[in-house]
């Protein structure tokens, strides 16, 4: 291993922390795969015989030029190219048609699926029967995990969906293929929340940070509500977009 504290100039004018930033941006772009983790602070300390704070410093300088991420109780990683996602909210369209629209690749999981007797539920939906079924899915794009997708639907309709067919479908699809409903109007409702220890985790983001969320009530044509979905966004990633055809005339 090469001595990193014998290449720093430390009488030169530039600081030895800019020296540091200098060497590791170059060594980790060129030696380290996006998502890759980083030597610790002490190991770095070791490394280029200088103090925590300049290794700190040349560190923190790194994170806000987007080189460098942390994540919390994990350490520090280069930066994983993160994907850019515009989802439309001014029409009914299932969440998965927004990344075909912009080409982003995206894998799913699903890591919950079952029954309700007391959800959470907006005061419009307080007539449903109960138990309700509830699914949860993950969304993930470049190794990135960056949404979480909470579906409740009415028992008459959670009971002709079983747990592959969540696994597999979107709940439009399902809606449509298997329960002969079709959603034509939505509501949506768009808020910032912090995330729960599980949002942290699985979308690998700060407690102290904020979420996305969109919440969505689809209806048929009748104007029933089929389903209850609440998208948990990380906001690094997502913009919603809305567009408006038709501005009535202002009056002077």
């Amino acid at each position: 291993m090469v001595d990193m504290s014998a290449v720093l100039v430390r009488g030169s004018e530039r600081a030895l922390y800019e020296q540091i930033t200098d060497m590791l941006r170059h060594q980790l772009t060129s030696g380290l795969a996006k998502g890759d983790q980083l030597p610790t602070e002490a190991e770095l300390v070791e490394r280029f015989a200088t103090s925590r704070a300049t290794v700190r410093r040349a560190m923190q300088q790194l994170v806000d030029e987007g080189v460098l991420t942390r994540r919390r109780g994990k350490g520090t990683f280069l930066a994983r190219p993160m994907p850019k996602v515009v989802h439309p909210i001014d029409r009914v369209m299932p969440f998965m048609e927004t990344f075909k629209q912009v080409g982003e690749d995206v894998h799913t999981k699903l890591i919950h699926f079952g029954w309700e007797e007391s959800p959470v539920l907006p005061e419009a939906l307080n007539g449903w029967d109960r138990p309700v079924l509830t699914f949860q899915r993950l969304y993930v794009s470049r190794g990135v995990p960056h949404a979480v997708t909470s579906v409740i639907v009415p028992r008459r309709i959670g009971r002709m969906f079983s747990h592959a067919d969540v696994e597999k479908n979107p709940i439009y699809h399902m809606l449509q293929k298997k329960a002969k409903v079709t959603p034509v109007r939505a509501e949506f409702l768009v808020s910032c929340r912090q995330p729960t220890p599980q949002l942290s985790e699985v979308l690998e983001m700060s407690r102290s940070s904020l979420l996305l969320v969109l919440e969505r009530i689809s209806r048929d044509a009748e104007g029933h509500p089929v389903e209850y979905s609440t998208h948990f966004l990380r906001p690094d990633v997502y913009q919603l977009s809305v567009a408006i055809d038709d501005l009535p005339s202002r009056r002077s």
